[in-house]
Parts: structure tokens; C-alpha cells; sequence
């Protein structure tokens, strides 16, 4: 993951950026509700005073207005993803997995911020119903293109969907060279396909972007 908070506790004087302020509330909903963000307490973190948010937005409502463009991007990356031409269904489903490898894709904790919150907001809850229908979807019309029959394509397509969202909602807590040690075995269960190791070794060279993970093939 990128960084959010680099150089977040900064001299009381020195005044903090637009993105400084999003990133300090990015961070905040690791253990805030997005509804119950604080500008006082996002103050405090970042070392300045409150009225210094009100330079860059009119309200608390504005910041959380932005902090949902951002997650709009969450349904865009898989969408995105899903829709990439791939020669396997093994390298399909290793290229939506980059989502759940790269926070700048897919931020979990936005994420499950915004469902927990559509549980008390109608309008909130419309919205992520039309996220969960739209990212399912375009996993389906994956799956489809791979020879699998509707019912299959849909059927797998949320085994993998229900499995990620499953994984954040429980905070499996295990580290990320022993989760990616498990991407074989993981697809192959979703798809009841091997991957081939030139697909697994191009995923590695995308984590390799990301951090230092290293593996080798299980299958």
C-alpha cells in the first residue's frame, strides 16, 4: 500500500495539503465509522488546527463526498480488470486479484467503511447494492468468457467476489507472502483450473511493484 499518512505529523505552523486532510481520513476509517469521521480528531493527527480544514472544504459532508469518489474507484479497478483480454480464466482471475494486492486499486478499508455505513443510510445502501450488482456482474461476464455456462460464470464469480469481501469482513490476519502462497490452490477452487507458472511469475512481478513478497508454484 502506498503510504497515506507520510509526513502526517507535521509542526502545529506548517499548514497541511487538500490530500493530507483525505489521506488522514482514509487512515481514520481503519477504526471510524466514515459517517463519524471528526474534523477535531483528524486535526489532532495531522498536528493542526481545526479551522485549517476549512481552507480546502466547506463542510465535514464535502471530505466525505470526496472520500466516495474515491471509492467509486474501487468498483472501476474491478471492472476494469474483468474486462481485460486474457488467454487463461487463471490469468483472468490473477489480474483482478492485483485489486486485492494494490490499495491504490481497491482500498478495503474505504470499502468496508462505505457498507458499514449503507447499513444505516438508505440512500448509501442503494448505492453499494448497485456497486456489489455491477462488480459481480463484470466477474460473471469473466467467467463467460471463458467457456463457463451462465449459471457456472455467475456461480464463480461469486465464490471469488463473496471469498474477498469474506476475507476483509473477518481481518484473516496472516501475512501477504503466505496469502499469495495460497493463490494456486485459491484458483483453482474458483476455477477448477491450474495456473500456469509463467501466469503466477507475471503476478509476482506486479507484487514486486508493491512490496518484496517472493513464492514459487504449489500446483
Amino acid at each position: 500500500m502506498v503510504q497515506l499518512l507520510s509526513n502526517m505529523r507535521r509542526p502545529a505552523q506548517t499548514r497541511v495539503t487538500r490530500d493530507d486532510w483525505i489521506a488522514a481520513a482514509r487512515q481514520a476509517l481503519r477504526h471510524t465509522p466514515i459517517d463519524q469521521l471528526k474534523v477535531l480528531s483528524l486535526a489532532s493527527s495531522l498536528d493542526v488546527s481545526r479551522s485549517s480544514f476549512y481552507w480546502y472544504f466547506a463542510e465535514r459532508e464535502d471530505l466525505v463526498a470526496e472520500l466516495l469518489k474515491i471509492w467509486v474507484r474501487n468498483t472501476k479497478s474491478i471492472v476494469e480488470r474483468s474486462r481485460r483480454s486474457a488467454p487463461t480464466i487463471t490469468a483472468a482471475c490473477l489480474g483482478v486479484f492485483e485489486c486485492w494486492s494494490d490499495e491504490s486499486l481497491f482500498d478495503s478499508s474505504l470499502d468496508m467503511s462505505v457498507r458499514d455505513w449503507a447499513r444505516r443510510d438508505t440512500k448509501v445502501a442503494a448505492r453499494f447494492s448497485d456497486a456489489d450488482q455491477e462488480r459481480q456482474q463484470a466477474l460473471s461476464k469473466m467467467f463467460a468468457q471463458h467457456g463457463f455456462s451462465q449459471t457456472e460464470a455467475l456461480i464463480r464469480a461469486r465464490l471469488l467476489y463473496h471469498s474477498q469481501v469474506g476475507y476483509y469482513t473477518v481481518g484473516t490476519a496472516e501475512t501477504m507472502s503466505t496469502r499469495v502462497s495460497y493463490a494456486p490452490d485459491y484458483l483453482r477452487a474458483m476455477t477448477g483450473k491450474d495456473p500456469s507458472q509463467e501466469e503466477l511469475d507475471t503476478f509476482q512481478q506486479f507484487l514486486t511493484t508493491l512490496s518484496t513478497v517472493s513464492w514459487s508454484s504449489t500446483t
